[in-house]
């Protein structure tokens, strides 16, 4: 029997997946807590480039990651990234810590860190939504809803560019495609928590769906689930 929550659900699935954007419409819409774990990890990236460490510097790194004071603060439909009393939100978004954060996730030490606080976090708030590359295969395994969110890798890189658009930073298709299949590769090959499909997680293709066509289908599974907590 778990102890970290009360209801919680995981969404898991590659960048560009549009699970972050599921997860924090839904946690809304819930009502609930917002984890965005891969922000906990440009959290640590950008702390790493402050302080001027390599991906080479491990232990560095995971001391920093022990020691961040990562938070999440609703502000009404948003949620508020901060590394202590500094709002990191949208410092973290940039592609180069992206990038970054990517590289460090590999790294064991940082990843019992942050599974570590994600656990704690669930603690404090019970009910949570949370999305990353982990959640319901490591860091939550008894969830009571586990979904894996996927999608063609063309869409992907195109929601990934339009993203970047949107945020006023330069994009380029190629590069990002370029930039997916390498983080891809990272992500399921690494030695420890692997991307990976979580056992009993149901898959959903958001390929062709709209982002609201997603939440539909998810509710339904909350409203399944609930009925038979």
């Amino acid at each position: 029997m778990r102890s970290y929550g009360n209801m919680i659900i995981t969404i898991d699935g590659p960048a560009g997946s549009g699970k972050s954007t599921i997860a924090r419409t839904l946690a809304e819409k819930l009502g609930w807590m917002f984890l965005d774990t891969g922000a906990m990890y440009r959290a640590v990236a950008l702390l790493a480039r402050k302080t001027g460490l390599t991906v080479d510097k491990a232990d560095e790194i995971a001391q920093l990651a022990r020691n961040a004071q990562i938070r999440f603060e609703r502000e009404g439909a948003a949620v508020k990234v901060f590394v202590g009393r500094e709002d990191v939100t949208a410092n973290v978004r940039t592609e180069s810590v992206s990038e970054l954060a990517s590289s460090i996730s590999a790294i064991p030490q940082v990843r019992s860190a942050l599974v570590k606080k994600q656990r704690e976090i669930a603690k404090q708030y019970g009910n949570i939504v949370t999305e990353g590359r982990d959640q319901g295969s490591v860091v939550f395994p008894d969830a009571e809803l586990k979904l894996y969110l996927d999608a063609d890798m063309d869409e992907r890189a195109r929601r990934r560019y339009e993203q970047l658009i949107a945020q006023g930073q330069p994009a380029e298709m190629e590069k990002i495609l370029d930039a997916l299949k390498k983080r891809d590769l990272r992500d399921t090959t690494r030695s420890v928590s692997p991307l990976v499909v979580p056992e009993s997680a149901t898959i959903i293709d958001t390929t062709h769906l709209t982002p609201l066509e997603v939440l539909d289908r998810i509710l339904q599974l909350v409203q399944e689930r609930r009925r038979n907590v």
